[in-house]
């Protein structure tokens, strides 16, 4: 029986494509870019800030024939990033909202006295903040995220911080989340790996990166109760 239920934040718990996404498109629109399509922030997120950054960079270039080498990409994330996370730290997001019966399922978790735990490469400040707003103060047993210190997902010191802390085993723990990075790190992690299809990405992306189980609502969490 799992005593602990890990969970990614966006594309998992929250849907906030459409504030990322906007937020994005407006400092590259600072920047004199053309604003993304929307649908193309399945692909950006899922890496943390940086690798959005990245992602959207190369695509500009291709887009944009801007002819730029790795270095000049990476003046350019550096560019945007510190403007952009800024506001993503401090801006107050009406957009971003759970998804539908997460909140419900969640409560039931929490109800039968599971650790409940959010490891996301979303920069510390703005998780906190979200899920606070959403769920409610102290909700969640632990939360890590993108301090600066801890190294993202896909690797495993979220998830090695929790075993740390809480003083479970593997086998004692499950891992909910949407993209092949979250998977990635279940399977690095040695904990049973849960693909969610309402998120980001594929069902296909997610068997092909470890997923032992797919789920299609978020009250499908509930089975693993038994």
């Amino acid at each position: 029986m799992y005593k602990a239920f890990v969970f990614d934040l966006d594309g998992t718990l929250i849907d906030s494509l459409e504030s990322i996404g906007n937020l994005f498109n407006t400092h590259l629109e600072k920047m004199g870019y053309a604003p993304c399509d929307m649908k193309l922030y399945n692909e950006f997120v899922g890496g943390g800030a940086k690798v959005l950054a990245i992602r959207a960079f190369n695509y500009i270039n291709e887009r944009d024939n801007l002819n730029l080498d790795e270095e000049g990409i990476m003046k350019k994330v550096e560019e945007i990033l510190p403007d952009y996370l800024y506001d993503y730290n401090n801006r107050d997001d009406r957009t971003t909202k759970p998804y539908e019966n997460i909140v419900q399922s969640l409560t039931k978790l929490k109800k039968e006295g599971k650790v409940l735990a959010v490891c996301t490469n979303k920069p510390l400040s703005a998780a906190v903040n979200v899920l606070d707003n959403i769920f409610g103060e102290n909700f969640f047993d632990y939360i890590f995220a993108d301090n600066k210190k801890i190294k993202l997902k896909p690797e495993t010191d979220m998830v090695d911080e929790l075993k740390r802390v809480s003083g479970l085993k593997d086998e004692e723990m499950i891992y909910f989340g949407d993209t092949c990075t979250d998977m990635k790190t279940a399977v690095k992690s040695n904990i049973f790996p849960v693909g969610v299809t309402w998120g980001f990405r594929t069902e296909e992306e997610l068997l092909e990166s470890g997923a032992k189980a797919i789920i299609h609502k978020p009250e499908e969490i509930l089975k693993f109760l038994k």
